[in-house]
Order: structure tokens, then sequence, then C-alpha cells
């Protein structure tokens, strides 16, 4: 007999077999994509039936519309900058637009290889803000 590890919870109760972890995972890779156009449906049409799918599709909301927010952010500073030097403004906006799409990038693909094996991810509160529940 094989018993689990003390770390990992018990996630069949979680979660309803593979549709949620399939749904899930499409949800993170569709913020990538559409924003949080996806996720959003996703977590208006599933979330009910499992709490699995109603972290994860919050989570790739949240994330996405945070990643959006701070995007706004980078066009107003740089249209604010634009307006002393168009030199200036690409210089500083462009690579904080950069990095934050990296960063983005790189928690939503955290994100859904997580949902993929079935798991948890818990994401920084600086790039994820508590919008969704």
């Amino acid at each position: 007999m094989t018993s689990k590890p003390a770390s990992q919870p018990d996630l069949a109760r979680a979660r309803d077999g593979d549709s949620d972890t399939t749904s899930a995972t499409f949800g993170y890779l569709g913020a990538i994509i559409l924003g949080p156009v996806i996720p959003l449906i996703l977590y208006a049409a599933r979330s009910r039936r499992s709490q699995f799918m109603r972290y994860h599709a919050a989570t790739a909301v949240n994330l996405s519309v945070t990643a959006a927010l701070y995007g706004l952010c980078c066009l107003i500073l740089g249209g604010l900058l634009a307006l002393d030097s168009i030199t200036v403004a690409l210089v500083v906006a462009l690579p904080a637009g950069l990095v934050i799409w990296a960063s983005m990038l790189r928690y939503l693909i955290r994100g859904a290889i997580s949902a993929n094996r079935g798991e948890r991810c818990e994401m920084p509160d600086w790039i994820c803000a508590h919008i969704v529940s």
C-alpha cells in the first residue's frame, strides 16, 4: 500500500476529474492570448460546480486583470513622458511594459502547470491582486 506524502492535500474532493484540470489549464493559456476573457467565462460557467475550478479561474482572471492595469499604467507613464521627449518615453515605458508582460507570462505558465497537475499555485500579491475570489 502506498500513502500520499503529508505535504500534498487530498485533491480528489476538490476537483471533478480530468475535465477540471484541462479547463483550468485552458483558462491560464487563454489568459495569455485573450486576457481575462476566457478565464472569466470559465469562472462564470464552472465555478459553482468545483472549488478547484473556482480557484484557478479566479487566479487566472486576477493575473490578467492586474497585468492589464499595469499595462495601462505603463501607457499613461509613456504618454506623460512623450510630452517631453519620445525617446525618454520609449526608453522608460517600453522596458517596463516588457518586464510586466514577461512576469505575467511566467506566472500564467506556472499556474497552467500547477492546474494541469491538480495542485494549487500561490501567486505573489504584487502580480496578482485579489479582485475576483
